[in-house]
């Protein structure tokens, strides 16, 4: 007779594996040219005045030695995005305090002063769009895990397609767009 696991070992399994590969890849320098940010717990990188065109700053919560995430905040603000980085004691616990479940994690979280989540690798142009014209009902964005070829995750010419969820109430989600190629990314 063979054991099976139960549906929560199974679920608490999926969500430990999301945590162990999230943590692998982000402790490796996954853009190639990012080198890990070294310093103190906290950097300002906003433009000159401070915030972005429409107003907004993005605080994002990231991991210290995670070159990606560099790679990511490089992008933001190329895009025009204004980024203030935060490095937590404890990351997961600001997962936990935003509510987002496991399976929509990646390495690193932003805020909004409004409140807005965005949680990993989305391109710029969605993070403007929705701030621009928040859905009804949605607290944010998300691009579960680090895709390949996702801003920050580029590996030379691959790409892994993915979707960028949008989150709801709880640990509710909907499909904010696919991006299937690296043109899809692009304003």
């Amino acid at each position: 007779m063979t054991a099976h696991p139960t549906r929560r070992q199974a679920g608490l399994l999926l969500g430990l594996g999301s945590l162990v590969a999230v943590a692998t890849a982000c402790s490796r320098d996954a853009g190639g040219d990012v080198p890990p940010e070294a310093g103190p717990s906290s950097e300002d990188s906003t433009p000159p005045g401070g915030r972005s065109a429409d107003g907004t700053t993005l605080t994002v919560y990231k991991d210290p030695s995670c070159g990606c995430c560099g790679g990511w905040i490089s992008h933001a603000e190329e895009a025009g995005l204004a980024v203030e980085v935060v490095h937590p004691d404890d990351l997961s616990a600001v997962f936990a305090e935003h509510e987002i479940a496991a399976p929509h994690q990646s390495c690193h979280l932003s805020l909004t002063e409004a409140g807005d989540v965005f949680v990993g690798h989305i391109p710029a142009p969605f993070v403007q769009a929705y701030l621009a014209d928040p859905p009804a009902g949605a607290r944010g964005l998300t691009v579960p895990a680090m895709p390949i070829g996702s801003p920050g995750m580029e590996q030379g010419s691959q790409f892994e397609p993915y979707e960028v969820l949008q989150l709801g109430e709880g640990a509710s989600t909907t499909v904010y767009a696919k991006v299937t190629s690296r043109s899809d990314q692009e304003a």
